[in-house]
């Protein structure tokens, strides 16, 4: 079984790419899906966070109150990474379970900060979705319904495409008049010949 991390800057089009991989009929992890999951229902990250920012980080319901945690975490790169190092093992764990359970040839995971959160090593081979920067902006603006500037300003926060490039072992190149399922199918098909080659 290959596990494939499929990763991608902000308005990318990465959840398309993967919406179309799962009609294709392989299976895949979408991680910020995932982690939400967990934060809610995971005991040992509620406790890890609650120890963290107290008990009011958690709505009476059990779940997250996310706004609370964007205004403490906002801005203090230092608390980011204490949440990160609490939800990424997590949600590892997870995926490895999830792996456990598929009987595909191959499987993908979908995650935009892949390389941020130094995930590569769990993978046989990587898939780069790449977006030049006008059509990410206006997609992540038509989107969100947000100004110019705070896209930027997210894009900026990520990795550059020229380093993810460089990390990745297969390109799919999004922008509007890219043909998407004939790469995707490529793809597919040297996978489908570098698994048979391992069998």
């Amino acid at each position: 079984m290959l596990k494939i991390g499929l990763t991608g800057g902000i308005g990318s089009g990465k959840s398309t790419i993967a919406k179309i991989i799962e009609t294709l009929g392989y299976p895949v992890y979408i991680s910020d899906s995932k982690a939400s999951e967990l934060i809610n229902r995971d005991e040992e990250i509620k406790k890890h966070l609650t120890e963290l920012f107290g008990k009011d980080i958690y709505q009476p319901d059990g779940y997250l109150d996310k706004k609370r945690l964007a205004t403490i975490i906002f801005n203090d790169k230092e608390a980011i990474k204490q949440v990160n190092g609490i939800v990424h093992p997590a949600v590892t764990r997870d995926f490895m379970t999830w792996c456990s359970a598929q009987r595909r040839p191959f499987l993908f995971f979908e995650s935009a900060i892949l390389f941020e959160a130094k995930l590569e090593h769990l993978f046989d081979y990587i898939i780069l979705i790449s977006t030049d920067l006008e059509t990410r902006v206006e997609r992540v603006i038509s989107r969100d319904a947000t100004t110019r500037e705070k896209v930027i300003e997210r894009i900026n926060n990520q990795m550059p495409d020229e380093i993810k490039q460089s990390k990745s072992d297969f390109v799919i190149y999004n922008n509007n008049d890219d043909k998407v399922i004939k790469q995707i199918l490529s793809i597919i098909h040297q996978l489908n010949n570098i698994h048979s080659k391992q069998a």
